[in-house]
């Protein structure tokens, strides 16, 4: 299918989907999407999945457990697809419904005095859980700013998102902007949400260790702490276990930079306390993670990391 029939496509998709989610009862409209994501296991998403499996675990669990996540990493893509269906239309139902399914506990505290200090907040996480019924849940909480996302003016899914969280409040800054964007928010005094556990390969980056394998990882977290001299605050938004009816959204000590370091090792540093805190999270609930993406794709001598700033050819 051509690039722009495809795009055509999906675009429309997109929009159905989002009307028929406020039709149809929940339980049909999650089937539907869980027979489809069932589907996928005939696609190279799902050879995708179990390589990453295999790569990450290197022998620690078996084929059947392996392939008992991959089932479960399909029926949570069809999940929080749903829920994204649900926070597109971004009324006031929908709000009660986010208080319905997101619980906090007493950790958000963290997030709260960070906030409060008029300093920005620099807030690191995963793709695990739902992320953006975490960005939602806490606009509903009165921390406003802004999240760092792909955007593609082509792209009908990038643009989808991006008015999906504008329908619940919060901007989306395109990962290609300058950093004084993100300054901007900080700031004001806002929070900036970043998802930083996949490569991205036209931004700055070095190879860190994740699950002991050489990742290609974003370090613009680490050099935005520290221009702002701010902590990175981890948080998700998990299911506490399998098929449960609500998320629990958990917020982490904030990783304070090392200063006695010098500032590339230093900033490497960091992001590897971050990442040693995304493994764990998904070691916890492997099936809530987005082992579909190419997060070992690229290799330490094919593509050379890249020092902030420098532009990729």
């Amino acid at each position: 299918m051509a690039d722009p029939l495809r795009r055509r496509v999906r675009a429309k998709f997109l929009r159905a989907a989002s009307i028929t989610s406020g039709i149809l009862p929940e339980w049909l409209a999650r089937g539907g999407l869980e027979q489809a994501a069932w589907l996928s296991r005939f696609t190279r998403h799902e050879k995708r999945i179990l390589e990453n499996l295999t790569r990450a675990y290197k022998g620690e669990l078996d084929a059947g457990e392996l392939q008992r996540i991959a089932s479960g990493v399909r029926r949570h893509s069809a999940r929080i697809f749903y829920e994204w269906l649900r926070l597109s239309r971004g009324s006031e139902l929908e709000g009660a419904w986010l208080d319905s399914v997101v619980r906090t506990d007493s950790s958000l505290q963290i997030l709260d005095e960070a906030v409060a200090n008029g300093r920005g907040a620099l807030i690191v996480t995963a793709h695990i859980g739902n992320w953006e019924l975490l960005a939602a849940t806490l606009v509903r909480r009165g921390i406003r700013g802004a999240v760092v996302g792909l955007e593609r003016k082509r792209d009908p899914g990038s643009i989808w998102l991006s008015d999906m969280r504008r329908a619940y409040g919060v901007e989306t800054i395109p990962q290609h902007s300058h950093p004084r964007e993100l300054m901007r928010v900080l700031e004001g005094g806002g929070s900036v949400g970043l998802v930083c556990d996949l490569e991205v390969r036209r931004l700055a980056g070095e190879f860190l260790p994740f699950f002991e394998v050489p990742a290609l990882t974003m370090i613009a977290p680490a050099a935005l702490a520290r221009a702002r001299r701010l902590p990175l605050i981890p948080v998700r938004c998990v299911l506490p276990e399998p098929g449960s009816d609500h998320y629990l959204l958990r917020v982490e000590e904030p990783i304070e930079r090392d200063w006695s370091l010098p500032r590339r090792e230093a900033t490497s540093e960091h992001m590897q306390r971050v990442l040693g805190i995304f493994e764990r999270w998904i070691r916890e609930t492997p099936e809530q993670w987005a082992w579909h993406q190419a997060r070992w794709q690229a290799k330490v001598g094919q593509i050379d990391a890249l020092p902030l700033g420098a532009p990729r050819d």
